[in-house]
């Protein structure tokens, strides 16, 4: 036969006694609940993927700038009237 907690016949409530489990915990009214957010999370954030891999984002950052201000600048020469062709005109 099995020995279960059904086959021994006792209910939820009436199981046995555990001995040697502890648990401690804090309320959640005596908790902080944004302790170490500023200093902890932020500034890891910043220094690990900012700070430390700068590498991997300003050269790009910086090609993708110059790329679009030649596009900028081509653009409006481009499409600009050329004055030329309208000097005689009265």
């Amino acid at each position: 036969m099995r020995t279960s907690v059904v086959a021994m016949g006792k209910h939820f409530g009436q199981l046995g006694k555990m001995y040697g489990e502890y648990r401690f915990a804090l309320s959640p009214n005596e908790q902080k609940a944004f302790k170490g957010f500023f200093d902890q999370a932020i500034v890891k954030v910043f220094k690990s993927y900012v700070w430390d891999q700068w590498y991997y984002y300003i050269p790009q950052t910086i090609a993708a700038y110059l790329l679009y201000d030649w596009a900028k600048k081509t653009n409006y020469k481009v499409n600009r009237k050329n004055p030329a062709d309208y000097a005689n005109d009265q």
